[in-house]
């Protein structure tokens, strides 16, 4: 999946061209899906289907359990456009040009690549924390998904915002992060205009990633 504060900044370009009715709300719901208390529910907080051949975010099953939520309620359209940019980001990693860390010490280098594009982030894009610490969704009806800890997530997300890593990042680097951006916002924006006008065109489907990857 991609780093938090991927998922922030994915939400803060939205806002540039979407008026949300509530933008903090739309913020959480960017970064939600990750603030699960218990690692084993990530599978379940992101709607994971796996085949024999495939693997998927599927938002299109989100879509069918909230869509009322997702039409009418920033925090569910939020979570659902998390789901969309996980499909994304697992798309454009395996385009051949991202080799993935197949040891615990390579997954700790691209952790450490997080944390480089973190300051990164921050600094080019003026980012700035806009989230609450304490906040009661206990009543919300996303959190029959599973369990989290929205509250403890954000805590640590908000050091996400003050990072200041220098070094050069080895599997993610910042010009592939803009490479991202520059690829996938406009469909984002897309979808996202779509369903203003209560339609959903994008089909999780068809941002499937093989199952056994050999890069």
């Amino acid at each position: 999946m991609a780093q938090r504060l991927i998922h922030y900044l994915f939400g803060e370009i939205f806002a540039k061209y979407i008026e949300f009715k509530d933008k903090k709300r739309f913020l959480l719901g960017t970064v939600l899906p990750d603030a699960y208390t218990n690692r084993n529910d990530r599978d379940r907080t992101h709607y994971t289907v796996k085949t024999e051949s495939q693997v998927y975010f599927d938002f299109g099953l989100f879509k069918e359990q909230h869509c009322d939520f997702i039409l009418n309620d920033d925090l569910y359209l939020g979570y659902y456009m998390h789901l969309m940019e996980d499909n994304f980001y697992r798309q454009f990693v395996y385009n051949q040009r991202f080799t993935m860390p197949r040891t615990q010490d390579e997954v700790a280098i691209l952790h450490e690549d997080y944390h480089i594009l973190n300051s990164y982030i921050v600094g080019k894009y003026h980012l700035q924390n806009e989230l609450d610490c304490c906040l009661d969704l206990s009543q919300e009806s996303v959190m029959h998904i599973a369990d989290f800890n929205v509250n403890e997530f954000l805590r640590e997300m908000s050091s996400d915002f003050t990072e200041n890593r220098e070094g050069n990042a080895h599997f993610l680097t910042a010009d592939m992060l803009e490479e991202f951006i520059d690829k996938y916002i406009p469909i984002g924006l897309k979808e996202l205009h779509n369903i203003e006008n209560k339609t959903f065109v994008l089909q999780a489907v068809d941002f499937a990633w093989e199952t056994n990857r050999t890069k």
